[in-house]
C-alpha cells in the first residue's frame, strides 16, 4: 500500500471532557455489537471483512515499507476466521475503508483490541487518533468533570515514523513530500489559508494549489480544535508541525486524524 489564544499540541483527554455532542460516534463495546470475521487483505493491503467491506484499524498506521507490509499480512492471517466484535467509528474514507475497532471476545477476561494486539506483535506503527465518544446504556454520556482548557503538550513521536523530531519535511519541498506518499510523516510550514468544507477542513501551506502541502482534518477533529480556541482567521501565518499520512493525487495532502498530531510552533 503506497500507501490564541492558539495552543501547542493538545492531549485528547481534556478536550473530550464536558458535554459530548449527540452526533459524536459511540465507540464503547456493547453486548449487541455485531460479530464479524476477517476474510484477509485486499490488493491495497487493507483488512477486509467476510462481507466484503474494507476496514482501517483505528490507531494503526498504514504499512511503511514492504517488510512491514509482510509482517502485517502474516499477523492478520492469524486472526482470519475468528469471531470479532465490530465497532464502527465513522464513515468510510476516500478509499472506501471504514474506520473500526475490532475486539476478540471471550467468555472471561477483557476483550482484546486487534490493533493493540498487532502493535504488540510489531506488526504496525501506532497512529494518534481522535478518541471517540463514550456511551452508557446506549446514550451518549457527558463527563462529570468540569470543562477545562486543554494543557499544552508535545505531540507523540511513534517509532518508525518518517521524519523524527526536528526532521519534519518542509511543506514546500515537493520532491521530498511526493517521495513519502502513503507514509506516516511529519510536515512543517506556515498556514497560508484555511478552507472549511462540510466534512473536512484544509490548512493550506500555500494559496496556490500544488505549490505546497495541505493538512486535511475531519469535521470531528476540526470541531475539537475550535472548542479549544482555534479559529480559521487566527491560524493565518502560524507555523505548525503536523503528523499524518501523505495522500492525494499529487501526494500533497496530509491526513491528520487527531488533535494530538498537531503542534503550534509559533
Amino acid at each position: 500500500m503506497p500507501v490564541k489564544p492558539l495552543l501547542a499540541a493538545f492531549l485528547l483527554g481534556p478536550l473530550l471532557c464536558g458535554a459530548v455532542r449527540a452526533d459524536d460516534v459511540c465507540s464503547q463495546l456493547a453486548p449487541d455489537s455485531p460479530v464479524v470475521r476477517l476474510a484477509g487483505l485486499n490488493d491495497a493491503g487493507d483488512p477486509v471483512l467476510a462481507d466484503g467491506r474494507p476496514v482501517r484499524l483505528v490507531g494503526l498506521a498504514p504499512r511503511q515499507d514492504e517488510a512491514e507490509a509482510a509482517r502485517f499480512a502474516r499477523a492478520i492471517g492469524g486472526w482470519r476466521g475468528r469471531d470479532l466484535a465490530l465497532v464502527v467509528l465513522g464513515e468510510a474514507d476516500r478509499w472506501g475503508r471504514l474506520p473500526v475497532r475490532l475486539y476478540e471476545t471471550a467468555d472471561s477476561g477483557s476483550p482484546r483490541n486487534l490493533a493493540d494486539a498487532l502493535l504488540r506483535e510489531g506488526a504496525g506503527v501506532p497512529l494518534p487518533e481522535a478518541r471517540p465518544a463514550r456511551c452508557d446504556g446506549g446514550m451518549v454520556a457527558a463527563s462529570a468533570a468540569p470543562r477545562r482548557r486543554p494543557t499544552p503538550a508535545a505531540a507523540p513521536l511513534p517509532a518508525g515514523a518518517a521524519g523524527a523530531a526536528g526532521e519534519a519535511i518542509d511543506s514546500h519541498d515537493l520532491a521530498a513530500l511526493k517521495a513519502q506518499e502513503g507514509r506516516l510523516v511529519f510536515v512543517t510550514g506556515r498556514v497560508a489559508s484555511v478552507g472549511e468544507r462540510a466534512q473536512r477542513t484544509y490548512l493550506n501551506f500555500s494559496r496556490r494549489r500544488g505549490e505546497a502541502a495541505s493538512i486535511v482534518l475531519s469535521k470531528a477533529v476540526w470541531r475539537q480544535l475550535q472548542d479549544a480556541g482555534w479559529t480559521a482567521s487566527g491560524l493565518g501565518g502560524k507555523r505548525l508541525r503536523a503528523q499524518g499520512i501523505l495522500s492525494g493525487r499529487d501526494g500533497l495532502l496530509l491526513d491528520v486524524t487527531a488533535v494530538a498530531a498537531l503542534e503550534l510552533i509559533d
